[in-house]
């Protein structure tokens, strides 16, 4: 059903309809507040409007969906747009700008929460077995490497770049609106070897100490990296991916915990940090397909 949705609208996910189809919202919004002002009501070929605008803002986000555009900067205009009109409505009706100033601080906490702190994502595939599986739910930490500035395509002020083990989500060169999930390896500077399994930085052996097996067949290990210890998981059958990279200046190796499972910077090369979206903070909810959503995964990402 969403597939067929999305293919109906991709002719129009461009910034022409985006424009237009948030600017007919806002009219609809202005045009609900002047028919309350003047009577009070809420007639039903206004509410025939009301719903037009619902279907409106279907198509808008079904738009930002296909582009991969930062729902936080439509949250931003939102919030401002709110904030004007409840402004423009102190001196109305009192229950006009009661609901005025329930849109604003509604739209406002979403925008808060949402756009720029915390946002949550659904882990699509096994590459980070076992310490994010297929399903799982996690906060993405959306200033985890610096502030957003609204409209301007994910820069940040007050940046800083991601520390060595932790988990980034990007976009990756080869995929550049598909969102992936790895840890980082190695930064800018560093020379990474990949060999008969086993990760050598700067020449240096990241340890592996095994530990378990698990149900499906794999050999779970203890990573060290530097000060920082991780779960990986290897499966003998597979072979290795070998090779050396010399990381650039300002760029990062990633890799996927579950090593012999993963698309990762082993096959398509190093990522740069104006790719970066965030960091998996915390999962806070998991759903297996073909189960029940459950809460015995929630934690801190390790």
């Amino acid at each position: 059903m969403l597939e067929v949705f999305f293919s109906l609208i991709t002719p129009l996910a461009n910034i022409f309809w985006f424009s237009l189809l948030n600017l007919a919202m806002c009219l609809i919004s202005i045009h609900w507040i002047y028919v309350r002002n003047q009577t009070g009501e809420n007639p039903k070929q206004h509410r025939a409007l009301q719903s037009f605008g619902l279907v409106l803002a279907l198509l808008a986000v079904g738009i930002l969906w296909i582009k991969q555009w930062n729902i936080g900067d439509l949250l931003a205009f939102y919030t401002v747009f709110s904030g004007v009109v409840y402004l423009c409505t102190l001196n109305l009706d009192k229950n006009v700008s009661k609901e005025a100033r329930g849109w604003f601080l509604s739209i406002l906490f979403v925008f808060i929460i949402r756009g720029y702190i915390y946002e949550p994502w659904q882990i699509p595939s096994s590459s980070m077995k076992p310490n994010l599986e297929i399903g799982d739910f996690v906060l993405v930490n959306r200033n985890a490497y610096g502030l957003e500035i609204p409209f301007t395509g994910r820069a940040k002020i007050l940046s800083r770049s991601p520390e060595i083990g932790e988990i980034v989500v990007f976009f990756p060169p080869h995929k550049p609106t598909t969102p992936f999930v790895k840890r980082v390896i190695a930064k800018g500077g560093d020379k990474v070897t990949y060999a008969n399994k086993k990760y050598f930085v700067n020449g240096n052996e990241l340890e592996a100490s095994f530990f378990s097996e698990d149900i499906s067949g794999g050999n779970l290990f203890y990573e060290k990296n530097r000060n920082l210890s991780y779960v990986i998981r290897k499966i003998g059958s597979r072979p290795a991916i070998n090779g050396s990279w010399e990381i650039p200046e300002g760029s990062f190796f990633v890799s996927g915990d579950n090593r012999d499972n993963s698309s990762d910077s082993r096959e398509w090369g190093y990522i740069t940090e104006d790719v970066i979206w965030g960091r998996a903070d915390f999962i806070w909810m998991s759903w297996p397909q073909g189960n029940f959503p459950n809460f015995s995964r929630v934690g801190r990402v390790e």
